[in-house]
């Protein structure tokens, strides 16, 4: 499993239980079952993440349901067998990674679905929230759409912020050229068609197309 998933899932563990739970300092341990069911309809998202914590934490998760499936109210997404104790501390964590991923794959999967039948793909943005960059584009490729750049690495986008500091765009991207990875894209926002085709001209791979009809 990936190194920054395990990660990522005991920040998380360790942000909620901090010094420790108190129940579980002053219960008893012993064997518990636990439910997972849908509250809504939507579609999955997080287990990938949930995994996780059977790597970190004894208990056994037992998912019903996998990434990108469609849930109906009060279908069973997955039974978690372990003690009380430990089902209790880890409650939180795991419903709050499962309902924010399935949030946003739910939410996703709406406007794919419109998508279904075209040429057209959907792509998510860097709008993420802080730190959580790669867990929300996970999501929204478990709902459906095609997930956009992960940072300012790995595309050399240019929107209109970069290219009032640009005086002379052809010149800007074969220069470019030199300094970037030979397989990255360079993509030009444009607001105007006028302005797609100078971006063209200029060797832009991808157009975006700002607030246009």
């Amino acid at each position: 499993m990936d190194k920054n998933i395990i990660d990522f899932v005991q920040n998380t563990l360790d942000e909620d239980i901090g010094r420790g739970d108190l129940f579980a300092n002053c219960a008893r341990p012993k064997p518990a079952t636990a439910h997972i069911i849908a509250k809504q309809d939507g579609v999955l998202a997080g287990v990938k993440y949930a995994k996780a914590l059977e790597k970190i934490a004894e208990v056994k998760i037992d998912f019903r349901v996998s990434d990108g499936e469609e849930i109906k109210k009060g279908d069973l997404i997955a039974v978690l067998s372990g003690m009380n104790t430990v089902l209790l501390s880890l409650e939180r964590t795991l419903l709050n990674t499962l309902q924010h991923a399935s949030g946003i794959a739910t939410n996703a999967n709406k406007y794919a679905k419109i998508l279904q039948n075209s040429n057209i793909k959907m792509l998510d943005t860097r709008k993420t929230r802080p730190l959580l960059r790669v867990f929300e584009k996970y999501a929204s490729r478990c709902g459906g759409v095609v997930n956009h750049r992960m940072g300012l690495d790995d595309s050399l986008m240019l929107k209109d912020t970069h290219l009032k500091t640009i005086d002379n765009l052809k010149e800007f991207v074969n220069n470019a050229r030199s300094a970037i990875p030979f397989t990255t894209k360079i993509e030009i926002e444009c607001e105007t068609v006028d302005m797609a085709q100078t971006a063209l001209e200029a060797g832009a791979e991808i157009i975006m197309c700002d607030n246009m009809s």
